[in-house]
Parts: structure tokens; C-alpha cells; sequence
């Protein structure tokens, strides 16, 4: 079995076992790299996907699975209900499949009502209450998306977050950028979990998951890193 999550920037891969372990993953950026990974590895039995991205891209991965192997590929959908979870989107399929999928594996994992924060490009929050009621989410830009909105038009070259600076005011505009940035998340995710989780859990993954749970730790949100939400999601979607 081969899975893969297409995200908007970086596309996530893992090979299952006969017994649905994992057993090798990576993850590929950029259309080229996915493509020539497909041309290079061996032919599963399946091929499951979440997918995020338009319609053309799409295709290509549909022709390009089909050429490698002659497999048809399974695409997970958001439906308004499945599983114990209800959506709660009044168009279901204009939720994003990933955080669709990301509640799936959460469910299987929370003893009553959870929240799954995904920190990739965007920063999602799906809070879903204990009977599987998926109250709705939000969507914000990433830590890295929000950095290089304040960098347009700038010469300024600003270092990657560090996980061990302290949250306080920037002496130089290096440091207010980032502390600024890291600091706006980390606040907000947390009102909205201290609002709406009221001692739930709190499942986080995405690339930007561990810096990010630190600060909440902090902060003193409880929270529990599943870096692979959405893959594990599709074995429920797609059995």
C-alpha cells in the first residue's frame, strides 16, 4: 500500500506492510520530486491520497500512477458524515480532505471531545465534540506564510523560528518579527482551546507541529503531536 499526502507545499508518502505498518515514508517538494519518487519506487497493491490541490494537478498524479503501474489511485472525499464524525460544513465537500482526515484518525484516538491543530502552510483548528459533532474550525496563514508577508518589499533577511527563544519583546526587528509571529499563534491557539476544548485533547502534527507545542506547553496547553493525522486517516476514509 502506498499513501500520499498532497499538501499545498510538500507532498507526504509512507509504504504499509501486509499488516498496515508503516515502513518507509518521506516526503517530496515540488510536482518534480513526487513524480520522479512514483517513477523510482516499487508498484504497491494500492495507492491511497489525500489531496489538496487543483484539479489539473490532480490528473497529472492520476495519469502519472497510472503509467508507473496501471493502478487506478483511491481518493479520499469529504462527506457530511462517516464514521461517528459529522461535518460541519453546510457544503461538506468544500472542507479540506486533510483536516476531514485529521478528525477521522483524532477520533479513533480521543476518550471524548478533541481539537486537531494542522501547522503546515495554514494554520488549521477543527474542534469536534465528544459525541463527534465537528463544531467547525478556523484557518490562518502559517508561521512562514505570515513571516514572509511582513518581508515583502524588504531587504531584511530574517533566520528560521527558534524553538528556544523566549516569547518577549524583540531587541532588534529580526527578533520582533519572529517572537511577533510566534507569539500571535501561540496566544490565539490557545484562547481558542481554553474557549471551546474545556479539557479535551488537543492532537497536533503538521510541519510546524513541535515548535509550536512547545510554547503552548508553556502556556499550558496539554497537547499530544500525531505527525502523520492525515495518512492515518485514510484507512478509515478508505478501507
Amino acid at each position: 500500500m502506498l499513501e500520499l499526502d498532497v499538501g499545498n507545499t510538500r507532498i507526504k508518502w509512507r509504504r504499509l506492510g501486509s499488516q498496515g505498518e508503516s515502513v518507509a515514508s518521506g516526503i517530496e517538494a515540488g510536482k518534480g520530486g513526487v513524480f520522479e519518487f512514483l517513477a523510482e519506487t516499487s508498484a504497491p497493491s494500492r495507492v491511497r491520497i489525500s489531496c489538496v490541490r487543483d484539479q489539473v494537478f490532480r490528473a497529472e498524479l492520476v495519469s502519472a500512477i497510472e503509467s508507473c503501474w496501471g493502478l487506478v489511485p483511491e481518493f479520499a472525499e469529504s462527506l457530511a458524515g462517516y464514521a461517528g464524525l459529522s461535518n460541519a460544513y453546510v457544503m461538506p465537500e468544500r472542507l479540506g480532505v486533510d483536516r476531514w482526515l485529521a478528525m477521522l484518525a483524532a477520533k479513533e484516538l480521543a476518550s471524548g471531545k478533541f481539537c486537531v491543530l494542522d501547522a503546515g502552510s495554514a494554520l488549521t483548528l477543527d474542534f469536534v465534540e465528544a459525541g463527534g459533532r465537528h463544531l467547525g474550525g478556523y484557518i490562518v496563514p502559517g508561521l512562514s506564510m505570515q513571516k514572509r508577508v511582513l518581508l515583502q518589499n524588504t531587504a531584511i533577511r530574517i533566520p528560521e523560528f527558534d524553538a528556544s527563544a523566549e516569547l518577549a519583546p524583540g531587541r532588534s526587528t529580526e527578533a520582533a518579527i519572529l517572537n511577533g509571529v510566534m507569539g500571535m499563534a501561540v496566544a490565539w491557539i490557545a484562547e481558542e482551546c481554553r474557549d471551546h476544548l474545556g479539557g479535551g485533547e488537543l492532537f497536533v502534527t503538521g510541519g510546524d507541529a513541535l515548535l509550536l507545542m512547545g510554547y503552548l506547553q508553556k502556556k499550558g496547553i496539554s497537547c499530544s503531536l500525531v505527525p502523520e493525522l492525515v495518512m492515518d486517516g485514510l484507512s478509515i476514509a478508505l478501507p
